[in-house]
């Protein structure tokens, strides 16, 4: 990965800081996208211009991101990695119309307006890196939106595996990792709460995702012992969702 140039986005904390962190070390170009650059300082003091762009880009804004042409033109892109998402956990009922816009357009729609706007400069073999979440395999109350909009990143990273054969396609699914995601997702912390002992690590899933790309494979999903649970639920989820109803509400108390 030496020399590669990668787009990095929702790098200022969390799962996205340390695939940042990462990608550095392996002596990675990486430009990141990023509505505060002034989260970035202390790592773009560590590392230097020469190895870190960062380019002010609200991922909520079509406008924003239009214009990201312009930055790129003439630019070589090895890659897009998109970790940024957001949910909340509330009812369907509870949903604003801002709250699933937000939810929708960040997990889904501009990822897709992202990755045609740099598609002119990418190199001849990229790789597109998608950060979904196990919650696309399951119907979750009271997480709703959040699971249907994994389910359709899911969708689309997957259709791109079949349309675009030079691409290489790595969608990451994951079961709750220790990020400030949770802060925004359910301001209460109960759901983070009462599953830390079994979230995710991000450093460690950081380095699982770029040995991935390295390997050129096509999927990631953790935990395992999750991922293989919803496989046994994907058989029968009318029957089990009407059974083990409270299996199913574990984003309240």
């Amino acid at each position: 990965m030496i020399g590669k140039h990668y787009v990095l986005t929702g790098a200022t904390s969390g799962l996205g800081k340390s695939l940042l962190i990462a990608l550095l070390n392996k002596h990675v170009f990486v430009t990141v996208l990023v509505r505060n650059p002034q989260k970035l300082n202390g790592i773009l003091a560590q590392y230097g211009t020469k190895q870190l762009s960062v380019v002010q880009c609200d991922l909520q804004s079509q406008e924003q991101i239009l214009r990201l042409k312009d930055y790129f033109q003439g630019k070589s892109i090895d890659g897009l990695i998109y970790s940024s998402g957001l949910g909340y956990f509330k009812s369907v009922d509870q949903h604003s119309v801002d709250e699933m816009l937000e939810t929708y357009k960040l997990n889904v729609v501009h990822f897709n307006l992202l990755l045609t706007t740099i598609q002119p400069y990418l190199s001849a073999y990229p790789t597109i890196v998608g950060i979904g979440s196990q919650s696309a395999f399951l119907t979750q109350a009271y997480a709703a939106h959040y699971g249907a909009s994994k389910a359709a990143f899911n969708h689309v990273l997957n259709a791109l595996r079949i349309e675009k054969p030079n691409y290489h396609i790595l969608t990451v699914n994951t079961g709750p990792i220790a990020t400030p995601f949770h802060e925004k997702a359910d301001p209460s912390l109960v759901f983070a709460q009462k599953y830390k002992n079994i979230m995710l690590h991000p450093d460690k899933l950081a380095n699982q995702i770029i040995d991935s790309m390295i390997f050129a494979k096509t999927e990631i999903n953790e935990p395992k012992w999750m991922y293989y649970t919803l496989k046994l639920y994907n058989l029968a989820p009318r029957i089990i969702e009407k059974r083990f109803t409270k299996l199913f509400k574990n984003k309240v108390l």
